[in-house]
């Protein structure tokens, strides 16, 4: 199913635009990965063009969790997988308070990373947000990618945010920050296992180094550490030769 088909399904039901689902199923198409992670889900919508982009390329499986009130949307994430016919490709976790509460117990059960792309589009906090970007990390496969969506969002621009009295309660900079591009230029810019990070309108990229890079950063190392220790070495034969004379 390509994109105009789901978009016939799903509608004007937020919270992915038709132009952002064509530049993620191009992304898909270019980077093929096998298996994505969506922190945040709400109707479903996004989960259903990355799923039908994976379906077009014949393989792959998603993983994509949200908060437990999601299942009450309408429509809910299972009805719009099951119009759009790829429901079996989607594993879907409902949680009471927070997806960094599933990502631990993943890393719990199987620490080994599993994944090639994270999308994360969820509680677009620093406090939640930024967490999840590291526990992310630690499933993300070497050459896999992370995107983060709504990178100038603020609490204090959110019309059905900015009058609930918690956020009336934080301080302002916190509710005029826009927390997500925080993240991307503080902790996913600045880290040294990632590089290629770019921005495209509200959407932040970057690529996890493959494995290969950091071996040959390591071996880059050895003959330098190879002559301090045998440095280190001729200097306890000399002080050795010399007590002995004593």
């Amino acid at each position: 199913m390509n994109v105009r088909d789901v978009k016939a399904i799903v509608g004007d039901t937020p919270h992915m635009s038709l132009g952002q689902a064509k530049k993620m199923t191009r992304f898909i198409r270019d980077h093929r990965p096998v298996d994505i992670l969506e922190l945040g889900f709400k109707h479903g919508v996004s989960t259903c063009f990355m799923a039908a982009a994976l379906g077009e390329l014949g393989r792959g499986s998603m993983v994509t969790i949200d908060l437990e009130s999601a299942r009450a949307n309408t429509p809910n994430i299972e009805t719009l997988l099951d119009q759009v016919g790829e429901r079996t490709r989607v594993q879907v976790y409902y949680e009471p308070t927070s997806y960094t509460w599933r990502l631990m117990k993943m890393l719990e059960d199987d620490a080994s990373p599993r994944f090639d792309l994270c999308y994360i589009d969820g509680a677009h906090s620093w406090a939640v947000d930024a967490l999840a970007f590291f526990l992310a990390d630690r499933l993300l496969r070497p050459g896999g990618w992370i995107i983060l969506d709504d990178l100038h969002w603020t609490y204090a621009s959110s019309p059905t945010l900015k009058e609930l009295p918690l956020v009336k309660a934080m301080p302002t900079d916190e509710r005029e920050t826009p927390q997500v591009e925080r993240i991307f230029e503080l902790l996913v810019k600045t880290h040294p296992g990632y590089h290629n990070a770019r921005v495209e309108d509200d959407w932040g990229f970057a690529q996890k180094r493959e494995v290969e890079l950091h071996r040959r950063a390591s071996e880059g190392l050895k003959a330098p550490l190879q002559r301090v220790v045998s440095g280190l070495r001729d200097i306890r034969e000399l002080l050795r030769s010399r007590l002995n004379m004593g």
